[in-house]
């Protein structure tokens, strides 16, 4: 998706004034002599920190453990210097990986296109040995604050407005989620715009894996509301031709996330999102940017030191103008010892050394060593107005199950004969209400337990 010679490369990191051999940073890099700088290891701990209170059980049934860990990494030096780095998830590298770093300088990393986690490490490296913050090794500040959006997943209308109130009370402006074929979309926008404060702007998901004819209409009444913001991925990439009529017929800002980034060159949607893009690959994005005159902006699922690289980032991205993602809001915690705060839907750039933020080795240990959640049993109840109502298990830390609530094929594969899903045709428009059943809120819980472990319980 992001190919390009190293030509074109150099072309579009010119475009922005991002140049990998400034010549003031090389006297500078000279006249500090950290050419003896070597990485001597890479260690790393995953960290399991507590989700905030009001949605930690929807975020935990809905994508399971695998979100909620992080694993933080330290690349280590023949010196004191440490480097940050971090990804989402239980991460971890090759003995041959490593290798491949160990005896190199982290400024032999400049640019590199593969593995954001050590892309923080080796900038946060760079900066600390330079004594300037990491954007100075990206190019010329454009910005000191950047726009960042808060996060969740698809729940209940109820849910949603709620997810609103909080994102809005914790100083963001924006709300980004997926959306997902067990609620109404329509039904989710109308709630959130009861309670959205002016200028708070909802940006969705739509999984690029709709048609132009189903989703057209869903976007036309989708637009009554002011609280639409943004639509990411509305059809199938490969219709460049539909998003271009998208865009000419709807006011509605159109992204495209899983497709090439030319989609810019040829204008065929407003903006571009790079999701958890080494730096390598956001420079290329950010010279595209510029070039073309339309916005992008970056997702990097993370906490606190994920989050400080993006701003680094952002920093220097002239074209990064959309609200960008990181789930740093998620956690009621973080490893470091400070954590950035959102005011007016933006947060500071840090002013380094390196990354500007500082390990509290305290509570890597303590999160490191937190006991993971369990899996509780619970059941999701589809239904369908006038039509079927169908409950099945949802268990995300099954096999290709960790997504399975946005797609009614993947959630109801082996559990309906011939998986042929019941009711109308999966959409994100139906007449559909959902909910989650479990001991605590439904009375008849046990017997669909056992009645469900033979697959979905549909009735008419």
């Amino acid at each position: 998706m992001f190919a390009m010679s190293r030509r074109e490369f150099l072309a579009a990191t010119a475009a922005t004034g991002l140049s990998l051999l400034d010549p003031g940073l090389r006297r500078r890099v000279d006249a500090a002599g950290v050419e003896k700088l070597r990485i001597t290891g890479i260690t790393w701990k995953q960290v399991l920190v507590p989700y905030q209170e009001f949605n930690r059980q929807a975020l935990f049934r809905y994508h399971g453990v695998s979100l909620q860990l992080r694993t933080i990494f330290q690349v280590r030096t023949n010196s004191d210097l440490v480097g940050l780095g971090e990804s989402w998830g239980a991460s971890s590298f090759s003995d041959q990986e490593v290798a491949a770093y160990v005896g190199t300088s982290p400024f032999e990393w400049l640019g590199a296109r593969k593995h954001l986690s050590l892309n923080m490490a080796m900038y946060d490296l760079m900066g600390k040995s330079l004594a300037l913050p990491a954007w100075r090794l990206l190019g010329p500040r454009v910005r000191t604050r950047i726009p960042v959006a808060a996060w969740t997943v698809s729940r209940s209308p109820d849910a949603m407005a709620e997810e609103v109130r909080q994102a809005a009370g914790r100083g963001y402006r924006w709300l980004k989620y997926h959306i997902d074929e067990i609620h109404n979309v329509v039904d989710q926008t109308r709630a959130m715009q009861k309670v959205a404060p002016p200028g708070f702007r909802v940006h969705y998901d739509f999984n690029a894996n709709g048609e132009l004819e189903t989703i057209a209409p869903i976007l036309k009444e989708m637009a009554r509301f002011p609280v639409v913001g943004r639509i990411e991925d509305p059809i199938q990439t490969s219709d460049r031709d539909g998003y271009r009529k998208l865009i000419a017929e709807s006011d509605l800002e159109m992204l495209v996330h899983h497709g090439p980034v030319n989609y810019l060159v040829d204008r065929a949607c407003d903006g571009y999102m790079a999701g958890h893009a080494p730096v390598g690959h956001a420079i290329v994005v950010a010279g595209v940017s510029e070039q073309s005159g339309l916005p992008f902006m970056l997702q990097q699922a993370g906490g606190q030191i994920n989050q400080a690289f993006l701003a680094h980032e952002v920093a220097v991205f002239r074209g990064a103008t959309i609200d960008h993602v990181n789930l740093a809001h998620l956690w009621v915690d973080d490893v470091t010892t400070t954590r950035a705060k959102v005011r007016n839907g933006t947060i500071p750039v840090p002013k380094g050394p390196g990354l500007g933020l500082v390990l509290d080795p305290g509570k890597l240990e303590k999160y490191a060593r937190a006991p993971r959640p369990k899996y509780r049993p619970f059941l999701v109840r589809i239904r369908y107005r006038g039509g079927p109502t169908i409950i099945v298990r949802h268990d995300p830390h099954k096999p290709g199950k960790v997504d399975a609530m946005r797609f009614l094929d993947r959630m109801l594969k082996g559990q309906v004969p011939g998986d042929r899903i019941p009711g109308p045709t999966p959409g994100y428009n139906n007449a559909v209400q959902s909910d989650l059943l479990d001991r605590d809120n439904f009375g008849e819980f046990d017997r669909l337990w056992k009645a469900t472990a033979r697959g979905a319980v549909v009735t008419r």
